[in-house]
């Protein structure tokens, strides 16, 4: 089990490398939960008759106004607004069907805008393992001489990038719970459980521990299966 301990202590080296990946992961992480977060919002309410309540601030007047709306009234006083404007006549059932199938593909847009972005910052943990393990070649050799196996080196810088996107993660999670809490707290338009399941930022954690295990896993085992003569005597 020593040589597990080995992936705490090597996070500890190349420090400024592996901060800044972390630093990209936990961007990739925050981006994700906001636009999944708003995403579940938007499909929310338009399923639900979901009261809209936002703070309005003057600088002149110091005074806060509440308003209190419904997706319906919303609805209505849009429908009115187009309706007077553009000199259509559209009933409710079709601009809400308008509305929602405008809303669902910028949903799907969002989904996956956010996954592209996710997926940009996991994917920088390639580089950052890359350069460790080219720098780690003699150390390597040497676990293997003294009888580590290649699945216990392997499984060893596995566990350093598995670690890698856990922090970030942790890290993502914590700014993007809150600032969603934040947002909420001045502009509460669905509850905050709705549109911050508890699952979310757990699934998330897990995703990016695995995920940046599971990107590295071809740079790992391509590094760590080496001859160990070979690189002490040759470099």
């Amino acid at each position: 089990m020593e040589i597990y301990r080995l992936s705490y202590k090597n996070l500890r080296r190349n420090w400024w490398r592996n901060f800044s990946t972390v630093i990209r992961i936990a961007f990739g992480v925050v981006i994700l939960i906001l636009l999944l977060s708003s995403g579940i919002g938007l499909k929310t309410f338009l399923k639900e008759e979901q009261p809209v309540t936002s703070n309005l601030f003057s600088n002149q007047t110091n005074q806060t106004s509440n308003l209190n709306l419904t997706s319906k009234e919303l609805l209505n006083s849009g429908v009115d607004f187009f309706n007077s404007t553009l000199g259509l006549n559209l009933t409710n059932s079709q601009a809400m069907g308008f509305i929602s199938s405008i809303l669902t593909n910028v949903i799907y847009l969002v989904d996956v805008l956010a996954s592209l972005i996710f997926l940009v910052g996991i994917f920088g943990i390639t580089y950052a393992m890359d350069m460790n393990l080219l720098e780690r070649k003699r150390e390597i050799a040497l676990l293997k001489l003294m009888g580590f196996t290649t699945f216990q080196v392997a499984f060893t810088h596995l566990l350093e990038a598995a670690l890698l996107g856990f922090i970030g993660a942790i890290v993502g999670s914590i700014i993007g719970v809150l600032t969603i809490f934040v947002v909420n707290h001045f502009i509460e338009i669905i509850s905050i459980s709705v549109i911050l399941p508890l699952w979310l930022p757990i699934l998330v954690i897990i995703l990016t521990a695995l995920l940046s295990a599971i990107i590295a896993l071809i740079s790992v085992w391509f590094n760590t299966k080496i001859d160990p003569l070979g690189v002490l005597r040759y470099g």
